[in-house]
């Protein structure tokens, strides 16, 4: 048995054992991590574990990270989880053992494994974050099932507020539909205080994932009011990017539980059976995202983040004084300004 990094003569391995793995993720591809080395300058360095006859059965994505505090090894960048994908505790634990040799050697302030729920095999050596929930709702092939697990007073009446209200929609995935979307979503970017991704990243996003990537489009007096950027794998839908204008008067007409709804009974009829709705945290955006995700949700989980520092540093903070300020000047900057930056200013939070 050997734990080692992938090297192109695994590749095709690789992929299979991916693709077959029950709870492999897009993240754990080899595309996506082409589109995050290429697009962010993070160094993809993906673990492997091989049993006593050279066949892969276990594998760790990690990327190395440099930013203003410091170099970490991370899996993956900007995903709520992406966790270790073993056949045994032994392939697991081997992979641990060599993630954090690596740490020792790349001089990491920290490890971080992303894991989708809690495991035994990080008990020495790391210490564990749950900040992040994650929301997701089981589909089922009869939308008006799913529908009625929904809140009556909140989700049902967004939905039907929603297509009283005016509202049209499309899907589509052309430049059109992504040019309509990214301005959205700087707009709602720039509203939150955070950095956004750079038009090229959801461009290659689409040319990589081709017809398992959507964008929906709600429209208001034929104009462009609220957007949503769904991935689809296996039998997942992953609501992974959004936007809308900010104006009280449009997001009163509820133009993200149309957008939702329409997608949800899509999945419904091609048989999907989870719609994931990524992560939040308690205080992101002031609770209203948690909130948000929580009402569509029917279920609910803790994603622990799993962290070993070589140095034991204290885990890190993204709440601090001077994240606050920072975010309040975001607020105020111009749109055109906000574009030009963000790709520099996104590396630094992974």
């Amino acid at each position: 048995m050997i734990t080692t990094f992938l090297s192109q003569d695994d590749w095709t391995e690789y992929d299979c054992y991916v693709e077959t793995h029950p709870s492999s993720t897009f993240e754990h591809t080899r595309r996506w991590a082409e589109i995050l080395a290429r697009h962010f300058k993070f160094v993809p360095m993906i673990i492997v574990h091989k049993n006593e006859v050279g066949k892969i059965d276990g594998v760790l994505t990690l990327f190395k990270t440099q930013s203003l505090f410091g170099a970490r090894l991370v899996s993956t960048p900007y995903a709520v989880s992406t966790g270790i994908l073993g056949d045994n505790p032994v392939a697991e634990r081997g992979m641990l053992s060599f993630a954090r040799e690596l740490a020792n050697k790349e001089n990491i302030s920290f490890l971080e494994v992303r894991e989708p729920e809690q495991n035994e095999n990080y008990v020495s050596h790391f210490r564990r974050s749950q900040a992040v929930f994650n929301f997701s709702l089981m589909l089922n092939a009869d939308a008006q099932r799913v529908l009625l697990k929904l809140p009556k007073s909140s989700v049902r009446w967004g939905i039907k507020t929603a297509e009283k209200s005016g509202i049209t929609w499309r899907w589509g995935n052309s430049v059109r539909d992504l040019d309509g979307f990214y301005r959205l979503f700087l707009i709602t970017r720039k509203f939150r205080g955070v950095p956004g991704y750079p038009y090229s990243y959801f461009k290659q996003i689409l040319g990589c994932f081709g017809d398992t990537a959507r964008i929906y489009t709600a429209f208001y007096e034929e104009k462009p009011i609220a957007s949503i950027f769904l991935l689809y794998h296996k039998k997942e839908i992953r609501y992974a990017f959004s936007g809308s204008l900010q104006q009280k008067s449009i997001l009163k007409l509820q133009p993200y539980h149309l957008l939702l709804w329409e997608a949800i009974k899509d999945g419904c009829e091609r048989g999907y059976t989870l719609f994931n709705f990524g992560g939040a945290t308690l205080s992101a955006n002031d609770g209203g995202l948690y909130e948000f995700k929580r009402k569509w949700a029917d279920t609910i989980t803790t994603v622990p983040s799993y962290f070993y520092s070589p140095t034991g540093l204290p885990l890190p903070q993204t709440d601090g004084v001077l994240f606050l300020v920072a975010s309040k000047i975001w607020k105020k900057l111009p749109l055109f300004v906000i574009d030009k930056l963000s790709p520099y200013l996104i590396r630094q939070f992974v």
